[in-house]
């Protein structure tokens, strides 16, 4: 698997557009940047609009997406190996896309499997915690998701799939720079779950039988 960082910023537009406002495991919850947004224009419809005001916020904070890129490739690049390795053992299978992580100054990082790409923060040098995040889903779907998520519907793949990362933080701990998978409020129950269970079987397999 290979994960190249990169700045495009149609990319960061479509993000700042479709998922500044609320997302699925956040609705109506607006991002700050997205908050900008609405306070520099109304005419969301125009997207060079938007883009006049995605370049001055990029200006206004300093920020160097174009740069800051190769510093976030430097960082995954030191982890990457060790992460897929322990990704590896725990879903008991390899990944070998080629997957883009587009820098966004949203404030959220949704991801396309289909399209293999994922979002990370213009604002940090360091997404390695994002990255980890974001591919655990990859995993998840590749070892899952493509038989089980019509099964039990879209809502209850995505509570498991949220709460799943929360093996990170027993697994790649150590690779994350300090931070931890927080996860979202309303899937604490179950994540609690998954480590009581990871921690009596380390087998993945289990684990989401009993989920």
């Amino acid at each position: 698997m290979k994960v190249n960082f990169v700045y495009n910023e149609d990319k960061d537009i479509d993000c700042l557009l479709s998922k500044g406002g609320g997302s699925n495991n956040q609705p109506g919850n607006r991002t700050k940047t997205y908050e900008a947004l609405l306070a520099f224009t109304s005419d969301l419809g125009n997207r060079e609009k938007v883009r006049e005001f995605v370049r001055g916020f990029i200006q206004d904070n300093k920020l160097d997406p174009q740069k800051d890129a190769l510093a976030i490739q430097k960082n995954w690049d030191s982890i990457s190996g060790e992460f897929e390795k322990r990704a590896e053992r725990v879903f008991d299978l390899s990944i070998a896309d080629t997957i883009t992580a587009y820098l966004t100054i949203t404030g959220r990082f949704p991801y396309r499997i289909e399209e293999r790409y994922f979002y990370v923060s213009a604002k940090k040098t360091n997404a390695n915690t994002t990255a980890m995040h974001e591919l655990w889903h990859f995993y998840t779907w590749y070892k899952f998701g493509r038989e089980t998520e019509q099964k039990i519907g879209v809502e209850k793949y995505n509570d498991i799939k949220e709460s799943l990362t929360v093996l990170l933080n027993i697994e790649c701990l150590d690779l994350m720079g300090g931070e931890i998978d927080k996860g979202y409020p309303q899937h604490q129950e179950l994540r609690n779950k998954i480590i009581d269970i990871w921690n009596k079987t380390k087998d993945i397999n289990e684990v989401w039988k009993l989920v």
